[in-house]
C-alpha cells in the first residue's frame, strides 16, 4: 500500500501546484507499466538515440573512476573541460569565449532552470514560440515568470507575432534551433531578425542548442551568439553532451554566457547542486576529442532513419514537413479529429492502446492537432510501428 500524509500542515507548495508534471515523462511511466503487464509497445516517444556511448567515453569515465576522481570539485565544472569547451565553442560556432564564459550543469534541463532563477524577476514574461519543448513554460514558472507563447508559421518563426508580443515587461526569448519538437532549424536571417528585436526592446536570448550537431541535408545550424557582438551579449546559450555523444545518462549540459551571467549562475548553483558529478566530466572531456567523423556516421545514420520515417508518416499523414535537424517529426492531424478522435491526445493514446507505438501529442508541446514522431530508434522499429498505425486507422 502506498502511504501518504493527509495532514494539512504538509500542504505541497504553491509553486507545485502551479506547475505540470512533464508530461512526456509520464507517458514513459504509462509505457512500462503496459510493458510490465507483458504488451509490446514500439517507443516513438524517446528524444533518445539507440547508439551506445562511444567506448573512449566509457573508458575515460572508468578512468576517472580507477584514479579516485570521485570527490568534490568546482561548481563551474572542472577547468579542463570548461577549457575544452571553450576551444569547441570557439572554433565549431563561430565566436570567440574562453572557460570563463562556461559553467556546467546536470543537464540541460538544469541550466535553464538555472537561467530564468537567476536573470528572471517576479511578473517579468519570456516569450516562448509554439511548439515548445515542454520544460521550457514550466521553467519559467517556477523562477515567478509569466510564459507568452506566440505561435509559428510552418513550424519557423514568425517574427513579426513575435514582435507583436513584446511588452515592457519583456524579459527574454527561447530560441530552440535544432527544434524539439519539429525538427526545424532555423535560418541565420530569422535568427538576425530575433537579434534586432532583443536590441531594440532590450531583452536577451536564451538558446537552446542542444541537437547542434544534428542536421541533415547540409543544413547549416547558425549559433544565436556568433551573429555579432551585440548577439554575445545578449545571448545565453544551453548545450549539452546527451544528444550529440549520446550521453543522455550522464547527465552534462553548459552554459556559454557573458562572464557577469555565469558569475550568478556559479552563485546560485553552489547552494543548489554544487558540482556536476565529477567522474562524468572527465567523460565529457573526452567526448571532446571524438573524431568528426565517427559523429558523422551517427548523423548520416540518422538521416536514413529521417528519410525512412518521413515516407511512412507521409503515407499516413499527408501534411508532414520534412524535419532538417534533431531526430522528429511533427505531422499535423487535423483531418483525424472529428466524431472518432475529438483531440491529438485521444488519437495518440489510440495508437498506443491499438498499434502499441509510444508517441507524443502535439497538445503537450503547446499545439493542438499535431503528433511528435521520435526517428531516434531503428529501421525496424520505424518500420514495424508505421506498419502498426496504418492497419488500426
Amino acid at each position: 500500500m502506498i502511504r501518504t500524509v493527509n495532514n494539512l500542515s504538509m500542504k505541497l507548495a504553491d509553486r507545485i501546484h502551479s506547475i505540470e508534471e512533464s508530461k512526456s515523462v509520464g507517458l514513459a511511466q504509462v509505457v512500462a507499466n503496459l510493458r510490465a503487464e507483458g504488451r509490446e509497445i514500439i517507443s516513438l516517444n524517446i528524444g533518445e538515440p539507440d547508439f551506445p556511448t562511444p567506448d573512449s567515453i566509457i573508458k575515460a569515465t572508468k578512468k576517472a573512476l580507477d584514479e579516485n576522481k570521485t570527490r568534490y570539485s568546482l561548481v563551474q565544472g572542472i577547468r579542463e573541460l570548461r577549457e575544452g569547451i571553450a576551444k569547441k565553442v570557439t572554433r565549431d560556432n563561430g565566436y570567440h569565449v574562453t572557460y570563463e564564459n562556461i559553467i556546467l550543469g546536470n543537464g540541460s534541463k538544469h541550466i535553464l532552470y538555472n537561467i530564468f532563477q537567476t536573470m528572471i524577476n517576479p511578473g517579468d514574461e519570456v516569450i516562448i514560440p509554439s511548439p515548445y519543448w515542454v520544460t521550457f513554460p514550466e521553467s519559467v514558472k517556477l523562477a515567478g515568470g509569466v510564459p507568452v507563447f506566440v505561435p509559428t508559421k510552418d513550424l519557423q518563426l514568425d517574427i513579426e507575432e513575435i514582435e507583436k508580443a513584446i511588452t515592457k515587461k519583456t524579459r527574454a526569448i527561447i530560441i530552440n534551433t535544432p527544434n524539439n519538437p519539429t525538427g526545424a532549424v532555423y535560418p541565420k536571417e530569422a535568427l538576425q531578425q530575433v537579434v534586432e528585436l532583443a536590441t531594440k526592446y532590450d531583452f536577451y536570448i536564451i538558446a537552446d542548442e542542444a541537437y547542434e550537431m544534428l542536421t541533415f541535408g547540409g543544413t547549416p545550424h547558425v549559433a544565436l551568439a556568433s551573429l555579432g557582438e551585440e548577439a554575445f551579449n545578449r545571448t545565453l546559450t544551453v548545450q549539452s553532451f546527451s544528444k550529440s555523444y549520446c550521453m543522455t545518462g550522464f547527465r552534462v549540459g553548459y552554459l556559454v554566457a557573458p562572464a557577469d551571467v555565469v558569475e550568478g549562475m556559479n552563485k546560485l548553483q553552489s547552494h543548489l547542486s554544487g558540482n556536476n558529478c565529477t567522474f562524468a566530466q572527465y567523460g565529457a572531456l573526452e567526448a571532446l576529442e571524438i573524431d568528426q567523423k565517427d559523429i558523422q556516421a551517427m548523423i548520416d545514420d540518422l538521416e536514413k532513419r529521417r528519410d525512412l520515417a518521413y515516407e511512412l508518416c507521409k503515407d499516413i499523414f499527408p501534411n508532414t514537413i520534412k524535419p532538417q535537424g534533431a531526430f522528429y517529426l511533427y505531422p499535423s492531424v487535423k483531418e483525424f479529429l472529428g466524431d472518432r478522435f475529438k483531440t491529438d491526445e485521444d488519437l495518440a493514446k489510440f495508437i498506443l492502446t491499438d498499434a502499441g507505438v509510444a508517441i507524443l501529442p502535439g497538445s503537450f508541446f503547446g499545439t493542438d492537432g499535431y503528433l511528435r514522431f521520435s526517428f531516434a530508434g531503428s529501421e525496424d522499429n520505424i518500420r514495424k510501428a508505421f506498419a502498426n498505425i496504418k492497419a488500426v486507422l
